[in-house]
């Protein structure tokens, strides 16, 4: 299984990256900030091992984090980069 941690190793994230999830249709938008560690830190300080993890502190519900969270500088998403280390 792929991890935030794989994609720093593999030089396509790095720690101080911040990744946003804008959710449309309510108006809604967070962040989270990847650590060395490969955990994610949302915007309210809360650590989290997983994208998906991240997404559900907010959703209350489970959601795909790996599509979910985007970089935010080029809007990439992260499932994205996750494809590119699988092939």
């Amino acid at each position: 299984m792929t991890s935030i941690s794989d994609l720093i190793t593999q030089g396509l994230l790095k720690a101080g990256d911040i990744l946003v999830w804008k959710r449309r249709s309510l108006g809604e938008t967070h962040t989270a900030t990847v650590q060395s560690n490969g955990s994610l830190v949302t915007e309210d300080g809360v650590t989290h091992k997983t994208p998906s993890g991240a997404a559900k502190h907010f959703s209350h519900k489970p959601i795909d984090g790996w599509n979910a969270w985007k970089i935010d500088q080029s809007k990439t998403s992260i499932g994205s980069l996750r494809l590119k280390i699988r092939k």
